[in-house]
Formats: structure tokens, sequence, C-alpha cells
């Protein structure tokens, strides 16, 4: 009778859920999600055999985030290899990165999948260090049929927020929305709006390396996704990292254009999976991922644009590297006027469809006088959209003091 009665104690103990994980007062911090990040999944042994090199190795490219696979739904153990995890995140830490969990749950087992969810995001290292967000891979499609599915999405993703608390960062690694629409059956009434409600942050697997070849195309469609999941949640001004293609399938040009279509959008951040298939030639592209703040209003804008934008603290400041303005095809030459503020020599250069066109003069302080910059029509795209972008000089932290207004495409 006691052994049924311990029994029943340690069962009830088991399902009470533990106290919640807060990221403290207000908003949860999206840190982690910013700039240049790297992914180690399960199945990397280099990596998992030295992790202290493999994370010294993503410093050194300028990675400022690790996304770890800590276990999914087909392994025996919550957590896989945990002192390999351990030692993950303090190499990490000590070279002042961030490290997120990640989890790729079946659904056919929902308290399971939360166990082994909680498992990451409660995990600490010998020196008590922890991971510094979750996110969940949302991506197993052996639950039929889709509705069933994201039911069970839905009810794990909350049980999640309700144990971690609001302060907590969690991501929602998603398909990408281009890649549900071209399934067609995979994942239909996919819950885009719902896992806005619940997650600080979309993480779609653009890939686009299963869809397209070629530098344009990878461009378009990195582009089509950022657009599809803004109109998707109704928000575009949503927190998105980007998840481009396998880099082992990406070329050097196809990686320079995922880079520059995610920059035009003004995205937190962006990476390539996966780390032990990155190459040099990627590093050298994926190091111009700047590490942004959440911008508002939504990059690229529409011209012409009156209000300022720029890095104006106190006043505009949430576009700290660079803006960028997109227009239809052009027939012609044309020319761009805007008025600069604070703007020294050298310190901002005009891009037309990355070419270089010239630089802002020189303003002093305050607001300067209405500048124009000749934009010949062999720069300007017929029948396709054209980006137009000011580019400052340096990265977070260091970010200059700019800002442009009255920008119009004469």
């Amino acid at each position: 009778m006691k052994r049924g009665l311990l029994l029943l104690a340690l069962l009830a103990a088991a399902l009470t859920p533990a106290p919640p994980v807060s990221g403290g007062p207000g908003s949860p911090s999206l840190e982690a999600y910013r700039g240049l990040a790297s992914w180690v999944d399960l199945f990397e042994e280099r990596a998992w055999r030295r992790p202290g090199r493999a994370v010294a190795d993503m410093a050194a490219h300028g990675v400022r985030t690790l996304f770890l696979e800590t276990s999914n739904y087909s392994q025996r153990r919550t957590v896989v290899n945990r002192a390999a995890v351990g030692r993950f995140i303090d190499a990490a830490h000590d070279r002042g990165m961030a490290v997120v969990a990640w989890y790729l749950p079946g659904f056919s087992d929902v308290r399971r999948d939360l166990r082994r969810s909680m498992a990451a995001i409660r995990f600490q290292t010998s020196g008590g260090e922890r991971f510094d967000s979750f996110g969940l891979d949302i991506e197993a499609s052996i639950v039929d049929p889709p509705s069933r599915r994201t039911k069970r999405l839905l009810t794990l993703s909350r049980r999640i927020r309700a144990r971690v608390g609001e302060g907590y960062p969690l991501g929602a690694i998603i398909p990408s929305p281009v890649g549900i629409e071209l399934a067609g059956d995979y994942w239909p009434g996919f819950p885009y709006r719902q896992l806005d409600e619940i997650y600080d942050v979309f993480v779609p697997m653009g890939y686009f390396t299963y869809h397209v070849n070629g530098a344009t195309r990878v461009h378009d469609e990195t582009a089509q996704n950022i657009r599809m999941l803004r109109e998707a949640t109704g928000d575009p001004t949503v927190p998105v990292h980007l998840i481009g293609g396998i880099a082992d399938r990406t070329s050097a040009a196809e990686a320079r254009e995922f880079v520059r279509a995610v920059r035009e959008h003004g995205v937190l951040g962006a990476s390539l999976y996966n780390w032990s298939l990155t190459r040099d030639h990627h590093w050298t592209e994926l190091r111009s991922i700047p590490t942004n703040p959440l911008q508002s209003p939504a990059l690229p804008l529409p011209l012409p644009w009156t209000d300022p934008v720029g890095n104006l603290p106190g006043t505009a400041d949430r576009h700290p590297k660079e803006v960028w303005f997109e227009v239809p095809g052009q027939l012609g030459s044309r020319t761009l006027t805007f008025e600069a503020h604070g703007v020294v020599s050298g310190e901002v250069t005009v891009f037309v469809n990355w070419t270089p066109v010239g630089e802002p003069a020189a303003t002093g302080a305050g607001w300067g006088p209405t500048q124009s910059i000749l934009v010949p029509d062999d720069l300007l795209r017929d029948a396709r959209p054209n980006l137009i972008g000011l580019v400052a000089e340096g990265d977070h932290p260091d970010w200059s003091e700019w800002g442009v207004r009255n920008v119009a495409l004469a």
C-alpha cells in the first residue's frame, strides 16, 4: 500500500508544472537571434567530438549565435550527450556567443515532447550556464491529418510558454512559407498567427537549395519567404531570423544573393545550414549580415519616402546600418534626391541594385539641403524591382549617427 502511494506521489510530482523560467521583466530579449548564426545538429560528428574547436571556428568567422540540437522525437535520451552540450555552452559563452537549444518534436507524444523541450530549457552546465533561448523545430509530419498535427503543435507550444513565462525568448523554427505552399498537402492551414501569439521570433527554414538554382532565383525566393511570413502573420515587423540553403549545395553567388535579400528586408539575422558544411567562400558572404535591431518600419520602403530613417537616437534609430528602398522597373536615367542628417564624408554609400553610385555630402550635425545623385539607365532594371540603399560604415555596437528623409527618385 505504501509503495502504491509512493508511486502515485512520484507520478503527481512528474506531472506538476515546474516554476517558470523567467528572462526578467519586460519583453523577452531577441539578442540571440541577431546577426550571423550557425547550426549544429545531432549528426555532426566532427563538432560533437571537439565542441571547443567547433565554437572557435564559428567565432573566427563572426558567428554570434550557435543553434544546438539537444534531441529529437526518435532519440532515446531527453538530452543527447549532456557532457558535450555543456562544453558547447561553456565554450560559446566564453567567447561572447549566445546558444539556442532546439528540439524536433514528433507530436505523437505531446507529454514526451514537452518533457524534452523543458529539459533543454532547464539544462545547466557544471558551472551553472544555461541556453540563452529555445527553438521548437516544427516540421515533422508523422501525425495525420494536418489538423490534428496543428492542434498538438499549439498544445505543446502553449504548455512550453506557460512553463517558461512571458519573459523567456522562444523561437518558432518553421518550414519555409514558400515550401509549405509548394508542398500543397504537407501542412494546409499552417497556424502562423497562433504561433505569432506564442513565440517571440520566427526562424523559417528557407532551404532554397530544395527549390531553386541560381543567384537571382535564390534572392527572389528568400525575399518571397520574408514577405509571405509577414503577410501570413499580419505583422510586417514580425521578428525573423532566416535560415538559407544547405551550405554544401550553395554557391558563393547564391550565398551573396541570399545575404543581399535578407539585408534588403532588414531581418534580425540569418544563417546557412549547417556549420560542418559551410566553407570559406560562404563565410566571406555571410560576414556581411548586420546585427540588426527589430526594425520598424519594415524594409524595403516604397519611394517616395518622407519620414526620417536611419540611426538618429530619439528620432529614428531602427535602421542603424542601412535603409533600403524599392521602386518598380524603370526606363531611362533617374535622379535620386534626399536630405541627410549628421553625415560625415565617407560615412554612407548609396547603392543602386548593389552597385555604388555615390556618397551623400557631409551635412554636419543637422539636416542639410536637398542632395541629388544621378542614376544612369544601365543600373536600373526595366522589368524587375529596383533596390536603392543607403549603407553606413560600421556594425553593432559601433553604429554611426546618420539619417535621411524626403527620399525620391525623380
